[in-house]
């Protein structure tokens, strides 16, 4: 038990470590809290450990990677974690913690909702995963414009976002609900296309506050909660419809948990959107284009081609 609270706690120091030359006199003072919490955590749980020596034995990995963690390193876990995000949502690691080491107990209601249909009961079976080594982009990149997988890979230039950037699970302690969890991550792409919202703060905001009435996983209503803290005053002007609108459509749409993506791509995008319950966003999101060689001139869907014409 001493080694993985040392282990959980070397995690959460790694994460507080500041740049010292540039760091705030706030975040000395975290830092300095979480390393001394840490020291007397680990020292105290290690005498506690010592003297039931013998008599537990380490529990083993259930899949590769998977560590176990005790309520205890799960709290700390999850007050690092969260520091660190909030610090710095670009942090996609340590948000990834956050929904795993929160979100274990709210997985079995998303494991019941794929048990509910055809797809989600073959994806508990089958377990896919999505990234360029199981999907072939080169193949969504030659579908007829208008079909769900030729959008998905154009928002995935125009965004310049790469689907194996997704963090593998490790802390959640059984291997269906793992394949949930990791499921609900590599899918994140597909919520923001289906929402029609960009890789940016407003963005990953509005499609938050979705996930959050959606899927319910406490990570969700937490960045939904950070997220407004870093919109301008334009931004948060556009705000409330916007949350109005992901709030109603997460507690509508069909469930996403259990759609299998992989067998969709060559139908309509927009009747992929009208099959799962998708409507339209109440306003438009400024799309700025990413710089470099390979970029697309623009997404080619409505919000982009509406945005387009507001700016001529």
């Amino acid at each position: 038990m001493a080694k993985m609270v040392r282990s959980s706690v070397q995690i959460l120091w790694q994460t507080a470590r500041p740049n010292w030359v540039n760091a705030s006199p706030s975040t000395l003072i975290r830092c300095a809290a979480c390393r001394y919490i840490s020291s007397s955590a680990t020292s105290s749980l290690s005498t506690t450990t010592s003297l039931g020596a013998g008599t537990s034995q380490e529990r083993q990995p259930l899949y590769e990677g998977h560590i176990h963690l005790s309520p205890v390193q799960r709290a700390f876990m999850a007050v690092g974690s969260a520091l660190a995000s909030f610090h710095k949502p670009a942090r996609a690691d340590m948000i990834a913690v956050l929904s795993e080491v929160s979100g274990q107990a709210f997985l079995p209601k998303l494991r019941d909702q794929m048990l509910q249909s055809d797809e989600g009961r073959r994806l508990l079976i089958q377990r896919p995963a999505i990234n360029s080594e199981t999907v072939d982009m080169n193949y969504l990149r030659s579908l007829k414009e208008g079909t769900f997988g030729k959008a998905y890979v154009d928002w995935l230039d125009w965004c310049a976002v790469s689907p194996d950037t997704r963090e593998p699970v490790r802390y959640i302690d059984d291997t269906e609900l793992r394949y949930v969890m990791q499921r609900y991550r590599e899918s994140h792409d597909f919520y923001h296309l289906l929402c029609r919202m960009p890789v940016s703060q407003m963005g990953e905001t509005v499609v938050k506050y979705f996930e959050a009435a959606h899927f319910g996983l406490p990570v969700a209503y937490l960045s939904s909660i950070a997220g407004p803290t870093r919109l301008s005053i334009q931004e948060l002007s556009l705000l409330p419809r916007l949350v109005s609108w992901a709030t109603n459509l997460g507690r509508t749409a069909r469930p996403l948990i259990g759609v299998y993506w992989e067998e969709k791509w060559e139908l309509p995008f927009d009747q992929v959107r009208k099959d799962l319950g998708m409507t339209e966003p109440p306003t438009t999101l400024p799309y700025e284009p990413r710089r470099g060689k390979s970029r697309k001139p623009a997404w080619p869907t409505r919000i982009v081609e509406a945005q387009t014409s507001s700016r001529s």
